[in-house]
């Protein structure tokens, strides 16, 4: 049964493959939705904000990278920036990496980005975070062979957690400073009711990057970027 969103003033969302498809801008027809809603626009990613302004197309919103690490206004100010990994966390985190790539049947192409440092967290894509994206689609569609790498080399730190992130990647961020509490900083920062606030992702499957979110708002879980502009049409009664 579909959600009633009459009640939700602030609409948070993933990026990757909630209002865009992986990695690439967004479709016109989303911006285009999106723009002509009344309620605020949170946009909650692992891509830096930098990188959420140009696959959004400058959406006017309030950008969360880095899972919400890094945080920016509709009007650009930079409402916070969480501190970035130390180097003893960064150690861990590229020790696990190396234990994940002994699993894979191929040697990483170094060429397509397989790990990205964004300073608060890092990414690890074993296909390439910028591989072309037939080949991202066709890696782990359906998240088993990341969910089967996990189980077998589990990772273990006391201040870093790692989920499943977008469409081929694991996302390493400070248990202290993931999209639930972010989320929470947020709301609190700005004074809204979270009884008004609701939160799409593609991730809020266990062992997904968007799961942290539930208990902290509402969610509402989505396939991909076309489910949500099915979902946001039909509860805001708007025509496609």
């Amino acid at each position: 049964m579909l959600v009633r969103m009459k009640k939700y003033k602030h609409l948070f969302f993933d990026m990757d493959m909630t209002i865009a498809p992986a990695r690439l801008p967004i479709l016109p027809e989303m911006f285009e939705l999106l723009s002509s809603l009344s309620e605020d626009i949170i946009i909650v990613s692992g891509q830096t904000a930098e990188k959420i302004a140009w696959q959004t197309n400058n959406l006017p919103a309030f950008y969360l990278g880095n899972n919400g690490n890094h945080a920016f206004s509709p009007t650009g100010k930079e409402l916070w920036k969480n501190p970035n990994l130390n180097n003893k966390e960064r150690e861990e985190i590229l020790a696990h990496t190396d234990k994940l790539k002994v699993l894979l049947d191929f040697i990483p192409n170094e060429d397509w980005s397989p790990v990205e440092d964004r300073g608060s967290q890092i990414t690890f894509s074993p296909i390439g975070n910028t591989a072309p994206v037939e080949l991202k689609k066709q890696f782990d569609p359906d998240r088993s062979k990341r969910m089967t790498m996990m189980k077998k080399v589990p990772f273990i730190s006391e201040t870093i957690m790692m989920k499943i992130g977008g469409s081929t990647s694991f996302d390493y961020f400070p248990i202290k400073g993931h999209k639930g509490s972010n989320v929470a900083k947020l709301i609190k920062l700005m004074n809204w009711n979270k009884d008004d606030c609701v939160y799409y992702g593609d991730g809020l499957y266990q062992g997904g990057n968007d799961e942290v979110v539930i208990g902290v708002i509402d969610t509402i879980p989505v396939e991909d970027h076309i489910d949500t502009y099915t979902k946001l049409n039909a509860q805001f009664n708007k025509h496609t």
